[in-house]
């Protein structure tokens, strides 16, 4: 992940709510003009970061209801670092990102 995904992840967060979350498996809600700009070429590369044995297992983005749902891996990457990512706490949000960004670096 470039510095630049990241920069764009914290932007992107201010137009997304945690819808429901447990571990493993998280619906995030857009505005609807958000979710029908989503380009093909972005979700190409959150298809590519996917693998059923990755952090990132799979998603549906569900245009009707403006949602994203995200399959991840919850004993990899901490299913608290996700609900403070979308959360309301920007310093919070932050913090995780980092943390995030350290996992998949690893």
């Amino acid at each position: 992940m470039q510095l630049d995904d990241l920069d764009s992840l914290m932007t992107l967060r201010r137009y997304v709510e945690i819808a429901h979350h447990i571990p493993g498996r998280i619906r995030l809600r857009f505005t609807s003009r958000l979710v029908s700009s989503l380009s093909k070429r972005r979700l190409s590369d959150l298809e590519n970061l996917c693998a059923p044995d990755g952090y990132l297992r799979g998603y549906s983005l569900n245009t009707a209801t403006g949602s994203l749902l995200l399959e991840y891996n919850a004993g990899a990457l901490p299913p608290a670092l996700l609900s403070q990512l979308f959360g309301p706490d920007e310093p919070l949000a932050r913090q995780a990102l980092a943390d995030i960004h350290a996992i998949l670096s690893h």
